[in-house]
C-alpha cells in the first residue's frame, strides 16, 4: 500500500443529488462498487448488531457516545437528508442534534425508521449522482467498526468494501499531500488500519509506528480526517 503523489422541508421522493454532494465533502471519483448495496448491507449488519440491551454501553471510538447514541446519529443522517437540513452537515452540532432527537426514541424504533428511511438514500448512492455522497458509506461503515469494538465484536471488514475503499482513501490522502506541497511518500499497511486510523480512530503513535518511507510528522495532518484518537482502541 502506497501513495505516491505529493500528497428542507417536506421529505422529496429521492434526495436531491445537490444535497446528498453536501454530505461527500471530497473529490467525487469514478465509482466500481454499487454504493448503495454497500450501505444497506452495512446498515443490515448494524441492526443486526445492536438492541435495546446493548443501548446504553459505551462506544470507545466515540467516547461521549453511547450505542443508543450512534443508532441515533446514523437514522439521523438519513432524516436529515431526506428533509433537506444539510446547514452544518458533518459539524458537532449537526450530529448532536441527531443524537438529542433519539433521545426519546428506544434503539429498536430508531432502527425502525432509519430502515424505512434508508431505501430512498440507498437507491440514490447507486445512482451515478450518488458517486457524490460516498462519504455515507464510509460513516456507516466507520460506525459499525465502532460498534463492533465496543460489543467485544471482532473487527471485521467486508471485502467488498475493502475493495472500493482502499483506493478512495488512497487517492485522498495523496491529493491532501499534493495540496500540502509534500514530497511523495510510501506507507505499508493492511487496508483496516488505513481506514480505522484516517478516520480518526487511532493514536498518533500507532499511526507513527506503521512502516513509512519517511518521517511521517509532516504528513499527519494530510492523514487523519476526523480527528486523532486520544487513547488506543486496542485494535492494532
Amino acid at each position: 500500500m502506497e501513495a505516491h503523489s505529493a500528497g428542507a422541508n417536506d421529505v422529496p421522493l429521492a434526495p436531491r443529488p445537490a444535497t446528498m454532494a453536501a454530505v461527500a465533502g471530497w473529490i467525487c471519483r469514478p465509482v466500481s462498487a454499487d454504493l448503495g448495496v454497500l450501505y444497506r448491507n452495512a446498515r443490515m449488519r448494524v441492526g443486526a448488531m445492536v438492541s435495546d440491551a446493548s443501548g446504553d454501553t459505551r462506544v470507545p471510538a466515540t467516547p461521549l457516545w453511547t450505542v443508543h447514541d450512534v443508532v441515533a446519529h446514523l437514522g439521523g443522517v438519513v432524516d436529515d437528508v431526506l428533509a433537506g437540513n444539510m446547514e452544518g452537515v458533518t459539524t458537532d452540532p449537526w450530529t448532536a442534534a441527531q443524537v438529542e432527537r433519539g433521545r426519546s426514541k428506544t434503539v429498536a424504533q430508531m432502527l425502525a425508521s432509519w430502515n424505512e428511511g434508508a431505501p430512498v438514500i440507498e437507491g440514490f448512492l447507486s445512482t451515478p449522482d450518488g458517486a457524490a455522497a460516498y462519504r455515507a458509506v464510509l460513516d456507516v461503515h466507520t460506525h459499525e467498526a465502532d460498534l463492533q469494538n465496543a460489543l467485544g465484536h471482532p473487527l471485521q471488514l467486508p471485502a467488498d468494501f475493502v475493495e472500493w475503499m482502499e483506493p478512495v482513501m488512497l487517492a485522498n490522502f495523496e491529493e491532501a499531500v499534493a495540496v500540502a506541497g509534500l514530497e511523495s511518500i510510501q506507507v505499508d499497511i493492511p487496508a483496516v488500519e488505513l481506514f480505522r486510523s484516517r478516520l480518526g480512530r487511532r493514536t498518533v503513535a500507532e499511526v507513527m509506528a506503521y512502516s513509512w518511507s519517511a518521517d511521517p510528522t509532516p504528513y499527519l495532518d494530510a492523514w487523519f480526517l476526523f480527528g486523532r484518537a486520544e487513547q488506543s482502541l486496542g485494535e492494532v
